[in-house]
């Protein structure tokens, strides 16, 4: 196997591992459990869970600029105060932008 090959399905991976804890950690936002302290915890909620759903469909089915849109979810993921997440998302643009 290539090493290109090697670094996108790396880069599949830290992914889907970072949309899981998005996913986990915008449920969390609803009960009041923050890691940042901004942020409405409703539409933080709402909005960290949509996101959390891309980036895990982007990860089981990645389209021609994958790393584009992590990139752009990952700081929108941030942004939201979803800061665990979004840093693995945004690791994983970096290792899909190596490639």
């Amino acid at each position: 196997m290539s090493e290109i090959q090697e670094t996108d399905k790396t880069m599949r991976a830290l992914a889907m591992v970072g949309g899981i804890i998005a996913f986990i950690e915008s449920i969390l936002q609803f009960m009041g459990v923050e890691v940042l302290d901004y942020g409405n915890n409703i539409l933080s909620g709402i909005l960290g869970i949509i996101f959390a759903v891309l980036v895990i469909f982007l990860s089981i089915r990645p389209i021609h600029y994958t790393p584009a849109f992590l990139g752009i979810l990952g700081i929108l993921l941030i942004v939201f105060s979803i800061l665990v997440g979004g840093i693995f998302v945004i690791f994983a643009t970096f290792l899909g932008a190596i490639s």
